[in-house]
């Protein structure tokens, strides 16, 4: 059995990026992500009660002391994206492992990823969920994940189809647009 996320936020290294917990220090880090009028169109704000627009440093700490308390609460883990090279956070993943299990899936996990937009190609995305789908199957415990692409985000659609993640059709699984799914199954055919 795996450590409890909430209990213990794991701390995950990619080849350019560190993924951690989110904290108020991100704040003018993030604010550069949030802010980015290119990126804010890509962020999946489904069931959110905001669309991830700030524009002051105020706007973006009452957002991030939002998640923590979501953390807290046990409702999902918003991690910063931290790039190596730099030492700052351009951008934040969300997930949590949806209560019920899926007949024919099992558990699935919720992925929101929010990335700066001059980040926002193939190659990155695809080293970041590369990264989530090796260690978020036993972290959260999910048998599947999925994560939402519209389709003007053609660099993450490419990078999801070339991950193994699939188009999901019609709403039985999640009742919005322009979601994707992978399953640990498929991606340990690939």
């Amino acid at each position: 059995m795996s450590i409890n996320p909430y209990q213990v936020c794991s701390v995950f290294e990619s080849e350019g990026f560190l993924y951690r917990l989110v904290q108020e220090e991100d704040a003018a880090d993030l604010l550069e992500c949030y802010s980015d009028a290119a990126s804010i169109p890509i962020f999946n704000s489904d069931n959110c009660n905001n669309d991830f627009n700030f524009q002051t440093i105020e706007e973006m700490s009452s957002c991030i002391r939002f998640w923590l308390v979501e953390y807290e609460q046990q409702g999902y883990v918003r991690f910063s994206i931290v790039e190596k090279n730099s030492d700052k956070a351009v951008g934040t993943t969300e997930f949590f492992a949806r209560k019920e299990r899926v007949e024919g899936i099992g558990v699935v996990g919720v992925l929101r990823l929010d990335l700066i937009s001059k980040l926002e190609n193939e190659v990155v995305l695809t080293e970041i969920l590369s990264l989530i789908e090796k260690e978020f199957y036993d972290c959260f415990e999910v048998d599947a994940m999925i994560t939402k692409a519209i389709p003007r985000a053609e660099q993450r659609i490419t990078a999801l189809l070339s991950s193994g993640y699939t188009k999901i059709e019609g709403y039985g699984l999640v009742p919005f647009n322009d979601y994707f799914i992978i399953s640990r199954a498929s991606g340990e055919e690939s």
